[in-house]
Parts: structure tokens; sequence; C-alpha cells
């Protein structure tokens, strides 16, 4: 306890304080594994915030088992800080949300909107068709569907500048790209075509370890 007591004090309590002020800031100092503790955690709360390793990971280990744990396992929404971190209001790259149609991504699809209210900046909405159905004419109707939701979505959101692109080829390889400028990037916990039972899909997995900026993976029961 002696160390945690000592991470509060080094400034990360203080640092809160500064921003939100002392009355919305509330100290929690608990024994046991980090990662069970803030899964128990998020299953009230808004959402979980952890950076991408902490003080003991291996020097060069891109993603922390805190961090994994944390991302694979909690409820609702979790953001994973990783990348080069840009203050809200001070920077002008857009919310990014991978969307392939799962109720995972439709949650963070939801989530995205949000992130990109509060910042007040575009939203990029990403659809990839490498992950369509393989039948005939799977890629058409995964794009009638993207179609469908963003016209809904931008309908409950007209304050929100929305950039739609569906592109042709590997998800993982369009987010990235599409995450160089972002302020965040946001996917679902798994997409349609994951395995069922499996906690984080291959995209997410990827984008944890990848992306240049900070990620929020959104389980389908998010709030």
């Amino acid at each position: 306890m002696g160390h945690g007591r000592q991470v509060l004090a080094a400034g990360g309590l203080s640092y809160a304080q500064s921003v939100l002020g002392s009355g919305r800031v509330r100290r929690a100092l608990v024994a046991g594994s980090a990662a069970r503790v803030l899964c128990e955690c998020s299953r009230t709360a808004e959402m979980v915030v952890v950076g991408c390793r902490g003080y003991s990971e291996l020097s060069g280990l891109r993603l922390g088992s805190v961090s994994w744990q944390v991302a694979g396992h909690a409820a609702g929404r979790v953001v994973v800080v990783r990348g080069r971190w840009r203050p809200v209001n001070e920077a002008r790259g857009p919310v990014v949300a991978g969307v392939d149609g799962s109720p995972a991504s439709q949650a963070a699809l939801s989530f995205a909107f949000e992130e990109a209210a509060l910042r007040d900046v575009p939203l990029v909405a990403l659809c990839a068709l490498a992950d369509a159905p393989g039948v005939l004419g799977g890629a058409r109707e995964m794009e009638e569907h993207f179609s469908q939701l963003m016209i809904a979505e931008e309908k409950e959101h007209p304050e929100i500048t929305v950039l739609r692109q569906v592109a042709v080829g590997p998800p993982c390889r369009a987010l990235l790209a599409a995450a160089s400028e972002a302020q965040m990037l946001v996917v679902g916990c798994h997409g349609r075509g994951g395995v069922k039972g499996m906690s984080l899909g291959s995209v997410a997995q990827a984008m944890l370890h990848h992306s240049p900026c900070p990620v929020g993976v959104v389980h389908p029961h998010a709030k």
C-alpha cells in the first residue's frame, strides 16, 4: 500500500484535481490485482482509462499485462492511452471509429460520437470491406448496412461533422492509416467475424498494440 500512496502523492491525484477540481476527484487505495480491481470498478463506471504499460513492464513492450486484461475483460468502455497525447480542445485531429455492423462496433460508434462532440472535432467513420461475409454480394450488403447506420446516427448528432470512409482491404491497415492524425481511435471489442466467446478480436488486438493514438475499446453492453 505504501507504493500506492507514493504514486498518488507523486502527481496523479494533484493532476486530476487541477483539471476537475478537488470536489470531483475521489481517491481510492485498494489492495489486490490491478486488473481485477479495475475490471470490478468498470461494472459501475462510465469508462476505465489506463496507460499502455506500467512501471514494471519490460522495455519495448507495446502493451502491458494490466492494460491487456482490462481491455479484454472490463465491462463497457475502456480507453488505453498510447501514442501521442493530445489534450481535449487543444488539437484538431478527428476521432476515428471502426464500423462493421456488429453490436460492439455500433456501441463503439455511439462512444465515438460522444467523444467527437466533447472535443468539438469531426468524426471519421470507417468501414473496411475485407471482413464482409464470404458470400456473393456480402461486401455490398455490408456497405449498405454501413450507409443506413450512418444516416440514422447522423440524424441523432447533427452538430457533428461526419466523414465516411469505405475501404477495400484489411481493416487494420485502413484503421491505422486513418488514425495517423487522430486524437482517438474507437473500435468494438470484436467484430462480426469474431470467434464466439473471444474477449478481443484480431482488429481490436492490433489497434491496442499498434495505434499511434489512444484507443477506445467498447463492449456491446457499454452505457
